[in-house]
C-alpha cells in the first residue's frame, strides 16, 4: 500500500472515530408564565399596550436572545445593569461593558402640505428603514425609539450536565428525520418540579417622565425550564425540523467525547459572556451512546 493510500485510509478512520465519539443533547424549553406565549416561531413572547418582549433561545449552549418592541410614541429603555439571568437563585446580570444597538423603525403617515411651486396637496404614504451602531447613553441602558426595536444577545447557557443523567432515565423513541430518515434516540421529558435546568430572566425597564425628569420603572419577570431532553449520538441539528427553522425554544449541546475533559460542573459562574450551570444531577453514569 502507497503511503497517500496509508494516510487516506487513516485520515477516514480517525474521522469516522471522531463522529462516532459525538454526541448531540437537543432541548426543548418551556414556561408555565400565564403572561408568556409561543409565537409561531416558538420564540416566548410577552406584550402588553407598551411593549413587546421576546426570547429566542435556538443555537449551541442556548444563547439568551432578547428583543424588546416599543409600541409606544415616546422613547423606552432597557436597565441591562439592574436586568439578571437568575439560575438557582444566583442572579447574573445582563450587562456587558458594550450592548450591540440594532432595530428597525416603520411609521405610516397622511397629511397635508404646501409647497411654492406645487401648491396645496395631500399626502399618504409608509416609511420603514433600520438603525445599528453605539448611542451615547448611561453604562448598561438600550435605547428604543418610539415604534421600534431592539435585539441584544447578552449572554448564552454553558456547560450543560445533561451527560450526567443517567441511561435508564431515558426512554428509547424512533425519530425520523428531516430526510425521512428513521434513527433511534433517547428521550426524557421533565416537568417544571424535575427539570435539570430551570432559570428566570428579570429584565428592567423605563420611560422618562418629561415634567418630573423622573424616570419610570417597569419590571417583567419569566421563568423557563427544559421540558425535553433528546440525547441523538451524531445527528446534527439540521435533521430537526426545529434546527431548521430555528425555534426560539430549541437549543443543542454538542460534545465530543475526550474533547470536554475540562468541562466544569460546579457553582454558577460567568465568563466570556456564558452561565455556568450547576449541577444537580447524579453522578455520571451514562458515559457511552
Amino acid at each position: 500500500m502507497s503511503m497517500k493510500r496509508l494516510l487516506f485510509v487513516l485520515s477516514v478512520v480517525i474521522l469516522f472515530g471522531m463522529s462516532s465519539c459525538s454526541s448531540y443533547y437537543y432541548s426543548v424549553l418551556e414556561s408555565n408564565d400565564a403572561v408568556v406565549e409561543k409565537n409561531v416561531d416558538k420564540d416566548f413572547i410577552i406584550e402588553n399596550d407598551s411593549l413587546i418582549i421576546s426570547y429566542c433561545f435556538y443555537g449551541e449552549d442556548a444563547p439568551v436572545s432578547i428583543t424588546v418592541y416599543n409600541k409606544m410614541d415616546e422613547p423606552l429603555f432597557v436597565d441591562w445593569q439592574r436586568s439578571a439571568l437568575i439560575i438557582d437563585d444566583v442572579a447574573t446580570s445582563y450587562y456587558q461593558e458594550k450592548v450591540p444597538v440594532q432595530g428597525q423603525t416603520e411609521s405610516v403617515y397622511s397629511g397635508s402640505s404646501y409647497s411654492w411651486s406645487k401648491g396645496y396637496h395631500i399626502t399618504d404614504g409608509y416609511s420603514g428603514g433600520s438603525f445599528a451602531g453605539e448611542v451615547a447613553l448611561p453604562k448598561g441602558v438600550s435605547f428604543i425609539p418610539p415604534k421600534s426595536k431592539v435585539e441584544s444577545t447578552p449572554l448564552k447557557l454553558t456547560n450543560f450536565p445533561f451527560d450526567r443523567i443517567p441511561k435508564e432515565a431515558y426512554i428509547k423513541e424512533k425519530f425520523y428525520k428531516t430526510d425521512s430518515e428513521a434513527v433511534n434516540v433517547k428521550i426524557k421529558r421533565f416537568t417544571e418540579n424535575d427539570s435539570p435546568l430551570f432559570f428566570r430572566s428579570y429584565l428592567s425597564l423605563y420611560t422618562i417622565d418629561q415634567e418630573a425628569e423622573k424616570k419610570k420603572y417597569l419590571s417583567f419577570e419569566s421563568s423557563f425550564y427544559v421540558a425535553e431532553l433528546i440525547k441523538t449520538g451524531n445527528v446534527p441539528p439540521v435533521s430537526f425540523n426545529a434546527g431548521v427553522k430555528q425555534e426560539g425554544d430549541f437549543f443543542y449541546v454538542h460534545k465530543v467525547k475526550g474533547a470536554n475533559a475540562g468541562w466544569i460542573v460546579g457553582a454558577v459562574a460567568i465568563g466570556a459572556a456564558g452561565v455556568v450551570i450547576e449541577s444537580t444531577l447524579a453522578p455520571d453514569s451514562y458515559n457511552d451512546w
